[in-house]
Order: C-alpha cells, then sequence, then structure tokens
C-alpha cells in the first residue's frame, strides 16, 4: 500500500511521530508549510485565537500529491484543536482522499480534533492516535506507534 504521512509541527513533536511512522511504514513524508509566520512566542495568542475561533490560514501547495496515495496519514499538533494549516490541508483535498488515519501530539488533550478532522476532509478515519508530548520527548509512547501502524495494516 502506497503511504503519505503529511504533518504540521511547531515544536517537533508531530515531526518526531511522523518520521517514526514514515520508517515502519515506509512511507513518503510531506510537511505542511503555513504561509502564516507562527514561530515567535508573541504568536502563541494569536495561534490560540486562529484556532479557537476556527481562523482559516493559507498554505503552500504540497509538493506530493496525496490522490496519488493509498493511504493518507495527517497528523496535527493540538493548541486548542486541529490546527489551522492542517484543516487548510485537509480542506484542499476534501473528498479526494483513497483512505486517511489521523494522529495527534498535545500537551493537555482536546476533545472532537479528530471528529473536526473528519469533518474537514469529508473521510472517516481508518484509525487514530494521541500521544502526548511529555511521552515523546521521554521515548515512552507505550508501544502506540507500532499498535496504530498494525491498525493501518
Amino acid at each position: 500500500m502506497k503511504t503519505l504521512i503529511v504533518y504540521y509541527s511547531r515544536h517537533g513533536h508531530t515531526e518526531k511521530v511522523a518520521n517514526q511512522l514514515a520508517k515502519f511504514l515506509k512511507a513518503d513524508v510531506e510537511l505542511i508549510v503555513d504561509n502564516k509566520d507562527r514561530k515567535h512566542l508573541a504568536s502563541w495568542f494569536r495561534n490560540s485565537i486562529d484556532e479557537e475561533l476556527r481562523t482559516s490560514t493559507t498554505i503552500a501547495l504540497p509538493k506530493k500529491d496525496p490522490t496519488k496515495y493509498d493511504l493518507v496519514v495527517i497528523g496535527t499538533p493540538i493548541w486548542d484543536g486541529i490546527v489551522p494549516p492542517v484543516k487548510a490541508y485537509l480542506q484542499m483535498f476534501k473528498g479526494k482522499f483513497k483512505k486517511v488515519a489521523f494522529f495527534s501530539t498535545f500537551g493537555a488533550s482536546a476533545e472532537n480534533a479528530f471528529y473536526f478532522m473528519e469533518q474537514a476532509c469529508g473521510k472517516k478515519p481508518i484509525a487514530t492516535m494521541e500521544i502526548q508530548d511529555r511521552q515523546i520527548d521521554m521515548g515512552e509512547d507505550g508501544g502506540r506507534i507500532k499498535e496504530f501502524v498494525g491498525e493501518l495494516g
């Protein structure tokens, strides 16, 4: 099965999980590039407001076409739900994915994040996974990544 891992990462947690998944699944990887600068500490408040108000953003055109893949695994950090760059990506390809799976990294869990991702892309995920940032930092995912890979087939 040809697989693409797509993710947005601001602090590196989501990127680390995406790369581990790519290794296990022998998948291609695509970073979602937000056209809005979100790197500075001063942008933290703006980022939270953007997510809370479901403000959209623009992203750079992806280099890899997800419609060419059997499965697209989409990863997002959780700020106050799914982040605007991931939402923009999902909406860009709404109804065009063959199969999707979702994963999130978070400091504190966000209710309904996967539901909102499903609504944004128009496709029910075949699997989902949540991992806390501190578990990633400590290298102790509790076997979640391998379990998730198993669910993906």
